[in-house]
């Protein structure tokens, strides 16, 4: 008789509640940022006698508000990004887990605009100096709403985030999780284009560094978050989600820490304040706990990672993930005393003691340009380009690694065109040329010429769509960022706008529509009126040109012939708009040039009429490019068809299968001389 001897039954590992986790976070925020406000200088205290006061009710309930409200905003995001990236979803949809956690981010929204408008009538008492009651009179309230540039943007954020949370209702897939994130996203910057960095004395660096930093720490705290709380129901997709997510949150981290130095860079005096002011210690602070975030990506990545597949790994990380959380919930917190806390060169500047130009513009009227003014001597760093010329260097870099390691070629023609494109596009953005194009009209012609007419040509020749394809890995009934790419460049919207005739008229059309309505006046007074026109200019030239000379895949490619009669058709179209404005006698956006009061270029029609004629001239620039860069694709083309037809051949005569078309040309000629040869006996 033999005995069996019985395994014990395999234990499950615990699991974590999302009920006291969340609760967890939001305890550590909140008392972060009472600990920082209370040892730092943002305590609130109440005013001398005689002086209006908001109340400590006010002071101390609009920054526990705002961290609540920064809270459910970086969870929202963290939740949609969670369903639109992190998690596989087969064919694109979601269900079960994934589509639970991400349909939550619709509670989560609504709780970050219920915040946002709690938050609306704290900051107005506190604007004001009144205490609530009287703040919160329905006439007042409709003034802050309507008239004060903040007030307006809070009201834009509140309806932004009650859309996410309206949309994310009915969010089933990848698709739909990945617009109301990108919603979600845009809901983040309102706030900051009028806050603290934009009344800055130096705002288009601060906004910039800002917008920068606000969206990479939410991208990087909500989505380990929505790991967290995707792990206590579910963590069957770790060893896909973790990995995804690992990959972002280093982007992320660089993000964080440049915006973040940026910022700082603005805000001290000298580094001695770092150590010596309430300010710099809380910088200190968050700084150290910014490194401690870094430390548990690097474990994560070189212990955890591997080693997903088991499952007592998983709950591994899900336990110091809960704990990176808490650490990233007091990092908010510190923000959030930080944002209150005065910095040693004062955010807010006394518009009496400023410069026309200064109050204008965020920095003083440079002096009249020359090359060492245009190349370095007036540069300012602009944290939106600098974000995205990095990304594009370093996003084009890694396809380049990923396909020497594969073993597969890439012609080096392309990747030297991508990063001749990215270099001028840096130096366009980031030398004193993008300082003076605040200032000149004329400097902004060269500037647009540039952005829309040079650099997409560079950019496009780069074929970093097909270098995209090539290298993202493919992900079986699943969509992941190549099947995404996939279903954008296959999407009505791109089939539509890629045809040759729409894709010129929002080309040139464009420079019409800006330049000859009320458009301009009112863009290029704004920091973000400029970053808008030069996003605009550089994607509708990069559209333009990917059509006609494009080497990634467009659905609407003309022949080469149609090409060349297209760009003869647009660029008199072109010049037509810069004669225009050279015999113009109005001057566009008089009134914000004459605000600046520059002493140099005084005669701003001449300055107009000098842009325009730069305009016209450069405008055979890229003419003689894409004409060069046609001629050689055409000639490529035609060896590739000989070639084709060469391999035809040779299969055809040695397989007898198929037309041999130089032996069926041949007997012909044969054929022919025998009927002379008759003819002629």
């Amino acid at each position: 008789m033999t005995t069996q001897t019985q395994s014990p039954p395999k234990q499950s590992l615990p699991s974590l509640r999302s009920g006291p986790l969340l609760v967890s976070w939001v305890v550590t925020a909140l008392f972060t940022t009472a600990l920082f406000l209370w040892l730092g200088d943002g305590r609130p205290a109440a005013s001398p006698v005689g002086i209006p006061d908001p109340g400590l009710g006010t002071a101390w309930a609009l920054p526990v508000v705002r961290t609540l409200s920064d809270l459910a905003g970086i969870l929202t995001i963290g939740l949609l990004l969670l369903g639109a990236f992190l998690v596989p979803a087969r064919d694109g949809v979601l269900a079960g887990a994934r589509l639970t956690w991400t349909r939550a981010a619709r509670w989560s929204a609504v709780v970050w605009a219920g915040c946002i408008a709690l938050q609306a009538i704290f900051t107005l008492s506190n604007v004001l100096a009144q205490p609530l009651p009287q703040a919160a009179d329905p006439t007042v309230l409709w003034s802050f709403f309507t008239q004060i540039d903040l007030g307006r943007a809070l009201v834009v954020q509140a309806v932004l985030a009650g859309l996410v949370a309206v949309i994310t209702t009915y969010t089933r897939t990848t698709v739909g999780a990945l617009e109301c994130g990108l919603l979600a996203v845009v809901a983040l910057v309102p706030p900051v284009l009028t806050g603290h960095a934009g009344t800055s004395s130096d705002h288009t660096i601060a906004v910039s560094a800002l917008m920068v930093h606000v969206i990479s720490l939410s991208l990087w705290c909500g989505g380990l978050a929505a790991l967290v709380l995707l792990g206590t129901s579910d963590r069957r997709s770790y060893p896909v989600a973790v990995p995804r997510f690992s990959a972002l949150a280093l982007w992320c981290a660089v993000g964080v820490a440049i915006s973040g130095a940026l910022s700082a860079w603005i805000r001290l005096a000298t580094p001695v304040d770092l150590f010596t002011t309430s300010y710099g210690r809380i910088i200190i602070v968050k700084v150290i706990l910014m490194l401690v975030l870094s430390l548990f990506g690097f474990w994560y990545r070189r212990r955890i990672i591997p080693a997903l597949a088991e499952d007592s790994t998983r709950f591994a990380f899900l336990r110091a993930a809960a704990l990176d959380v808490v650490i990233m919930a007091a990092t908010v917190g510190v923000g959030v005393a930080l944002s209150r806390t005065p910095p040693p060169i004062s955010g807010a500047v006394d518009p009496n003691s400023l410069s026309p130009a200064r109050s204008i513009l965020g920095f003083d009227l440079p002096p009249a340009p020359d090359i060492a003014q245009l190349l370095w001597g007036q540069a300012r760093i602009d944290g939106f380009w600098l974000t995205v010329v990095i990304l594009m260097a370093a996003l084009y870099a890694t396809g380049l690694r990923v396909m020497k390691r594969s073993g597969d070629a890439w012609p080096v023609g392309r990747a030297v065109s991508w990063f001749v494109g990215v270099a001028m596009l840096s130096l366009l953005t980031q030398s004193g040329f993008a300082t003076y194009t605040h200032v000149m009209f004329s400097m902004h012609m060269y500037s647009h010429m540039l952005e829309a007419m040079v650099i997409p040509i560079f950019l496009v020749l780069g074929a970093p769509i097909t270098l995209a394809l090539r290298t993202l890995p493919r992900r079986p009934d699943e969509r992941g960022p190549r099947e995404v790419l996939m279903s954008v460049l296959s999407s009505k919207y791109v089939q539509f706008v890629s045809y040759p005739i729409v894709a010129t008229i929002i080309f040139v059309g464009s420079f019409y529509l800006l330049y000859f309505t009320p458009l301009f006046p009112a863009l290029i007074s704004t920091h973000l009126g400029h970053i808008v026109i030069g996003v605009h200019f550089l994607l509708s030239g990069y559209l333009f040109f990917w059509v006609l000379i494009g080497v990634d895949p467009s659905p609407h490619k003309p022949p080469y012939i149609v090409s060349m009669a297209i760009m003869l058709i647009v660029m008199p179209i072109h010049s037509f708009f810069n004669i225009a404005l050279m015999m113009s006698s109005t001057v566009l956006a008089k009134e914000f040039y004459v605000s600046l009061q520059r002493p140099y270029a005084t005669d701003l029609l001449a300055d107009q009429h000098l842009g325009a004629s730069a305009g016209w001239a450069m405008g055979e620039i890229p003419m003689v490019i894409m004409m060069a860069v046609m001629f050689f694709q055409w000639m490529r083309s035609d060896e590739r068809e000989a070639r084709r037809s060469d391999r035809a051949q040779d299969r055809a005569a040695a397989s007898g299968v198929g037309h041999d078309e130089l032996a069926e040309y041949n007997a012909r000629l044969a054929k022919l001389a025998e009927r002379d040869q008759a003819a002629h006996s």
